[in-house]
């Protein structure tokens, strides 16, 4: 049997490990260069799904500089340095409200979350949500829990991972959810980096309820984050902040609530979002097979065809 046709079988026979068991192994097989491996090829996959802005666009470099002020208050639940730090990139379409992370440290927000943001408290905790996905190891999780041991293993033989695995596991990720378990435990450790980093964590509740307000007028788009905000999951979360911090935080307060570390503020990027971000050739055209060949077009000449990410 070769490496290449290993996955499609695992994801067909779908290889259980333990029957409700969440973690599977912990996390303890798949090591963190091979989780890095991991992210390489989901962000590969990810790259031909999504418009990512070029990295010296103002939005890109405002996305890296707001993760990175959160990068020292991570570090108490995981030291990014294991997985060669947080990389970050954004999503150019502007219907789509939503951050998320792969395995790796690959961390996404598009430019629809942040026009839909009233602060960067609100992107802080949403950003602090899904790097504790990362620092709890939870996509790993998902896949050990998920696939045989051998069938695991086999992905790591020779140099890098083949193409279908990137594919099978960026498609696994993509359409797998976290569990509630996962998700309460990843909203607990968001409002902690926020906290650290000097935010005010009612912003992750504070974005919670927009998602609410969204979600009553349309569907707001979901990619490697599964349950949806919940009122009780407002509630949830409001208990904790109040628990852990109690009167030190108040919702509603103006401190904490701005930008931290970023030389541009919320306003000032959503005003370059709305005037157009450069894109990053060849992204969100899908895998170099399924682009057409040079000079070939479905439609006459003189219609002009879509901008990626519009």
């Amino acid at each position: 049997m070769t490496r290449r046709s290993l996955l499609p079988l695992a994801l067909m026979a779908s290889f259980a490990l333990t029957a409700g068991c969440a973690d599977g192994l912990g996390g303890f097989l798949i090591s963190n260069q091979q989780e890095v491996e991991l992210g390489v090829g989901v962000d590969q996959q990810l790259r031909y799904e999504y418009a990512i802005a070029t990295p010296e666009d103002p939005a890109s470099v405002w996305a890296s500089q707001l993760v990175g002020s959160l990068v020292p208050a991570s570090v108490a639940f995981r030291d990014p340095a294991e997985i060669g730090g947080y990389k970050v990139a954004v999503i150019v379409d502007d219907g789509l409200v939503n951050a998320f992370a792969a395995p790796g440290g690959f961390t996404y927000i598009s430019t629809g979350l942040i026009l839909q943001a009233q602060d960067c408290a609100e992107i802080t905790g949403v950003l602090g949500h899904e790097l504790g996905h990362v620092t709890e190891r939870h996509g790993v999780k998902q896949l050990e829990a998920t696939y045989a041991v051998g069938i695991i293993s086999e992905w790591f033989l020779g140099d890098g991972l083949a193409t279908d695995v990137a594919q099978g596991v960026y498609g696994f990720l993509s359409s797998t959810q976290f569990s509630q378990e996962h998700e309460a435990e990843a909203d607990s450790v968001g409002l902690q980096i926020a906290f650290i980093a000097g935010y005010n964590p009612y912003g992750l509740t504070d974005f919670f309820l927009k998602l609410i307000a969204l979600s009553n007028g349309a569907e707001v788009p979901t990619f490697l984050s599964s349950h949806p905000a919940t009122q009780d999951r407002v509630d949830d979360t409001t208990a904790e902040i109040e628990k852990r911090y109690g009167d030190n935080v108040n919702p509603g307060t103006t401190q904490t609530y701005g930008c931290l570390g970023t030389t541009l503020s919320l306003e000032q990027i959503k005003a370059h979002i709305q005037s157009g971000v450069a894109v990053l050739p060849g992204t969100g055209q899908g895998p170099p097979a399924e682009q057409p060949p040079q000079g070939a077009t479905d439609t006459p000449s003189e219609t002009p065809s879509e901008t990626p990410g519009s």
